[in-house]
């Protein structure tokens, strides 16, 4: 089990190796960033890392001139300057604080590292945890680190000469972008390292700036003065580690690039992932579903027996014949029942094609009444009932003794002129059977004139007339037979 956690760790670490960084300075201008123009005839550094625009212009880069006796140092002049040996503690700025004591070129250092001294190959040899261990408590200025209890303690002279070695504490200063950004691979301890660089020349003796004790070999490797540790500034133009390369314009053979992952690389990186993780991941959901499914079938077998598992493989089988040969299953016949059910319904709620006869009654101005049905409707023949005028049915129906009546008045009118006018008058009115007879139907309303509009005072109010109907007449009260002058 603590096997596979540390394999584990280790593949997770390797994930991160390549996400996680330093926070260090920018390139450019903005609140953390500095811009260097480097020149053999002059360089400017400028740096926002205070709090507030510096700029230190007019700085001499110190050279070495290669196959001197003792590797003459020369101001505007000679090539790079090469600090190796073991990198034991480095420190990254994004901003520097006066307060604490940073002055002039501090504003321009983006890293600072601290290096025992030896060559190349003998600090590659070196075991990890075998070398000198540094206990950087603080390091707020670039050249002197507040360091404590280690196996090396780089801020006491005396334990540097109590272990007998050489110590440079530099305060880096990246010539171009690619350099600042490749300043990154610095933040591993304990590797082997060699920076290369020029020195700054300045009048006087200012600490960190080239001073007449200052030395290099003929390979144009520092040496520890009569200061140790030595600490320096340098332009920084190239980064070389065990295996990778940080040059000034990115165009190395075995460039080093912020991301690359250690052992693997970039792409050996990125091919793991893709397999180790994509294809783990897809093997690893192939495997449980299988456990699962066996487990699951196992299960089975345990409450439904062998017989059971042979009759649940044969239901099997005959439902998959059954399927080619066109049968289908209790859910695609309700599937496909919904879908013809859903299919009506649409077809039923479709709004209803308008007619001919739908259309011209939709057009008749007098909206749904129409005058020729009516018509149609209310004409009839004549006939028993009577018949109104223009053929139309009346809704007072005389009975045959009433027409009978009438008829007989229209043949007795001439000869009633010479009657008597009581006799006249007596006549001329129809029998009480008659009247009672068309005494059932309301008589027809007369017309009756306009009246003007009458001008209501808003203090009475008139009550509406009422209209009074006229008491039947009593003929029989009226039958006088008292009369014989004729």
């Amino acid at each position: 089990m603590r096997r596979v956690l540390l394999a584990l760790c280790f593949v997770a670490s390797m994930l991160l190796a390549g996400c996680t960084g330093p926070s260090s300075a920018a390139w450019g201008q903005g609140s953390d960033a500095v811009e260097v123009s480097f020149s053999m005839d002059g360089t400017d550094v400028k740096s926002e890392l205070s709090g507030k625009s510096t700029t230190t212009s007019g700085l001499i880069p110190v050279g070495c001139l290669p196959g001197t006796e003792g590797g003459e140092l020369s101001p505007g002049n000679g090539s790079a300057i090469s600090f190796t040996g073991y990198l034991a503690a480095s420190h990254f700025y994004n901003s520097h604080d006066e307060l604490n004591g940073a002055r002039g070129l501090d504003f321009g250092v983006t890293t600072a590292v601290a290096i025992q001294s030896m060559p190349f190959s003998q600090a590659a040899g070196i075991e990890n945890g075998d070398g000198p261990r540094v206990d950087v408590k603080m390091w707020p200025q670039p050249l002197s680190p507040d360091t404590g209890a280690g196996s090396v303690n780089i801020a006491n002279p005396d334990s540097i000469e109590k272990h007998g070695s050489d110590w440079f504490v530099l305060g880096l200063i990246p010539t171009s972008e690619n350099v600042l950004d490749g300043m990154k691979v610095l933040d591993e301890w304990h590797q082997a390292v060699s920076i290369k660089g020029y020195l700054v020349s300045t009048e006087g003796t200012t600490p960190g700036y080239l001073s007449s004790w200052h030395k290099a070999n003929n390979e144009c490797a520092m040496r520890v003065g009569d200061t140790n540790p030595e600490g320096v500034y340098v332009l920084v133009t190239e980064i070389v580690l065990d295996g990778a390369t940080v040059s000034s314009n990115g165009e190395a053979d075995d460039e080093w690039v912020h991301g690359d992952v250690p052992i693997l690389g970039r792409n050996a990186f990125i091919m793991f992932f893709l397999v180790g993780g994509i294809g783990g991941a897809v093997g690893l959901f192939i495997v449980s579903k299988a456990r699962v499914l066996s487990s699951a079938k196992k299960d089975m077998a345990n409450l439904v027996g062998a017989e059971g598992m042979k009759k649940a493989a044969s239901v099997k089988s005959d439902a998959k014949a059954a399927k080619e040969a066109g049968m289908l299953s209790p859910t695609e016949r309700s599937s496909k029942a919904d879908k013809e059910r859903k299919a009506q319904s649409k077809k039923e709620k479709s709004p209803p094609v308008k007619t001919e006869s739908k259309k011209k009654r939709d057009d008749n101005p007098m909206g749904g009444f129409d005058l020729d049905s009516v018509l149609a409707s209310t004409s009839t023949s004549t006939g028993p009932g009577g018949s109104g005028p223009g053929g139309r049915k009346s809704s007072v129906v005389a009975t045959e003794a009433a027409q009978n009546m009438e008829a007989m008045n229209k043949q007795e009118v001439p000869a009633s002129s010479s009657l008597p006018s009581s006799m006249t008058q007596r006549r001329s009115s129809p029998p009480p059977s008659t009247v009672q007879s068309s005494r059932g139907a309301p008589p027809e309303p007369e017309p009756t004139a306009k009246k003007p509009p009458v001008r209501r005072r808003k203090a009475v109010k008139k009550a509406s007339p009422v209209v009074e109907e006229p008491a039947p007449q009593n003929y029989e009260e009226e039958e006088d037979f008292s009369d014989f002058s004729f």
